[in-house]
């Protein structure tokens, strides 16, 4: 119990956790997050393309201790301008959409960290039918590595787990 009150106590004055000492999940979660992967898998094919962000998209997440988030996402070859964006389909009960290779919303957050479960409420989301749904995610994490994955409707109907794998920022090596 000490190592962890002296982690808390270091970490939140900016210094540097000592080595052995033991960090709540809730606690690691808290920061900025960039993306390094996004991958859908089926249960039997294995590896499915997603094409509204692609597997290759850039993104940023970003978690608060008032229990706020905030997620960026962008297909990397994003298309220029189109006359009439074009919405993500189908439409997920567990998941938010996007425009035109673009997705973004922010909320609050509650952890459930016994299940290793983050749900996102979300309070505002670039498709407004996603203002009001409740996100829940698997996670795991490390100082560095932050992985959520979650059931959802992949591009072609089937169920897919979607795994987003991240790395926090400043620690990103660049592609």
């Amino acid at each position: 119990m000490i190592s962890v009150i002296v982690a808390l106590v270091l970490r939140l004055a900016g210094n540097q956790v000592p080595s052995g000492a033991v960090i709540p999940p809730g606690e690691l979660l808290i920061g900025s997050w960039v993306l390094v992967s996004r991958e859908d898998r089926t249960a039997d094919t294995g590896v499915v393309p997603e094409p509204n962000l692609g597997s290759d998209a850039l993104g940023l997440l970003v978690y608060d201790r008032a229990g706020n988030v905030a997620a960026q996402l962008m297909r990397r070859s994003r298309p220029a301008r189109s006359a009439a964006p074009t919405p993500s389909a189908p439409q997920n009960l567990d998941n938010s959409g996007s425009i035109d290779g673009y997705d973004a919303y922010f909320g609050t957050y509650t952890l459930e960290v016994g299940s290793h479960v983050v749900t996102h409420h979300l309070l505002g989301a670039l498709l407004p039918g996603d203002i009001g749904k409740t996100l829940t995610r698997h996670f795991e994490v490390s100082e560095k590595d932050l992985r959520l994955w979650f059931e959802t409707t992949g591009a072609s109907g089937q169920r897919v787990v979607r795994t987003l794998v991240w790395k926090r920022s400043g620690t990103r090596e660049t592609k």
